[in-house]
């Protein structure tokens, strides 16, 4: 089968870069945290869902951050490698999104009556996770190799329940807790008891944990792209 050519629309919205792509019509709405400076990442996630999902109908919609330890980290905290500390302001940023993205995308699309859904890789993912018990626009979430390793997230996930009825796909790599480094290594325990918890929640309609094969940097847009089909299962 010959992949569908991408067209993508880019605008800016109160300061925030979007990159839009519509496959179909109807379907979810797709927000979706991307790197600040990673070029052809539109194109590679596309491709990955164009492998998955190509028939599916959804609206993709890429939002871009200016710094990614800053906007989606949801609360201070000192790094975890290297010198560049998390600054904390992914409330700004989810305060973007409703008030500002979400609106934006409803009220041009037309698409306010289906279904929104966020999705995020390493800490893009957690911030994915986060905004699900934060507020209670998005009803499916693709947290995949999620930043779980930070700094008092396994505080967090305990004493909070989701805000809404959703679908919760989280994903890591096998090796990405077989590391030196003692905070990272983390990750693969507090996934594990994130899927626990979220399994107990009422409000969690489905809940998956899929192991995937390498390290932390395997693959990504594939990554992604599978939560996005395992949410479409049942669904659509």
């Amino acid at each position: 089968m010959k992949m569908k050519k991408i067209n993508v629309t880019e605008t800016i919205v109160a300061d925030i870069q979007l990159h839009i792509v519509q496959n179909g019509s109807g379907g979810p709405v797709i927000f979706w945290g991307m790197y600040p400076h990673q070029g052809g990442e539109v194109e590679h996630f596309w491709e990955a869902l164009m492998e998955l999902v190509p028939e599916q109908n959804f609206l993709l919609v890429a939002f871009q951050v200016e710094d990614w330890n800053r906007d989606f980290s949801p609360w201070e905290a000192p790094a975890a490698f290297g010198t560049e500390a998390f600054d904390g302001q992914g409330a700004r940023t989810l305060k973007w999104l409703l008030e500002e993205g979400v609106p934006y995308i409803d009220r041009t699309y037309h698409v306010k009556e289906q279904e929104h859904w966020l999705a995020g890789y390493s800490l893009a993912g957690l911030f994915a996770l986060w905004s699900a018990y934060e507020c209670d626009i998005f009803s499916g979430i693709a947290c995949c190799s999620g930043s779980l390793w930070f700094k008092n997230w396994d505080i967090y996930m305990r004493e909070h329940t989701l805000k809404r009825k959703c679908s919760v796909y989280l994903s890591l790599g096998g090796k990405e807790e077989k590391t030196k480094n003692a905070v990272m290594a983390t990750v693969g325990d507090r996934t594990r008891e994130q899927e626990k918890l979220l399994l107990e929640d009422p409000l969690a309609e489905r809940v998956v944990l899929e192991w995937n094969p390498g390290g932390h940097f395997a693959d990504s847009g594939k990554r992604l792209a599978k939560g996005i089909r395992w949410m479409m299962e049942k669904r659509y």
